[in-house]
């Protein structure tokens, strides 16, 4: 009996755990410019976002951004002044465009033609020449039976 209650007391305290973490909060704003500065690529480093970059650009953007929070301005605006200032290209998730997009359907299309090729052939199956007539059968023959004898 003791260790039904035992069980139902832990899993009663998992639950309220689980409530409580999952309750929503206004993020902090070493969150925000944690969350923020993880959109970004750093301009320096290859791959790397601003917020795990250590080049001295990347810990000005940081900077830069604990700025912007600071004085309020919303996460879309920070994000919209870096776009602003470097294209696109400063999202490590730019936004989908017709050129990207494009990027992304030009192989899929040419798959999916592949595929489309390759069952039709299959369905269709090889087409194969008629047998020869009586008449051009006995040429042959005549044919190689000259060709074997000159050989000799």
């Amino acid at each position: 009996m003791s260790s039904r209650i035992a069980i139902l007391a832990a899993f009663l305290a998992v639950a309220v755990a689980i409530a409580i973490a999952a309750r929503p909060h206004d993020p902090t704003a070493g969150e925000r410019v944690d969350r923020i500065t993880a959109e970004l690529r750093c301009p320096v480093c290859q791959g790397l976002s601003v917020k795990d970059s250590g080049s001295e650009t990347a810990r000005q953007m940081r900077d830069l951004v604990a700025q912007r929070v600071a004085e309020g301005r919303s996460d879309s605006e920070i994000l919209a002044e870096f776009r602003t200032s470097y294209g696109d290209w400063i999202l490590l998730s730019p936004p989908l465009s017709s050129w990207s997009l494009l990027i992304w359907l030009v192989p899929v299309a040419a798959l999916a033609a592949g595929l489309w090729i390759a069952r039709s052939r299959i369905r269709g199956g090889a087409v194969l020449a008629p047998p020869p007539s009586p008449s051009e059968l006995a040429s042959l023959r005549e044919r190689v039976a000259a060709e074997e004898a000159a050989e000799g």
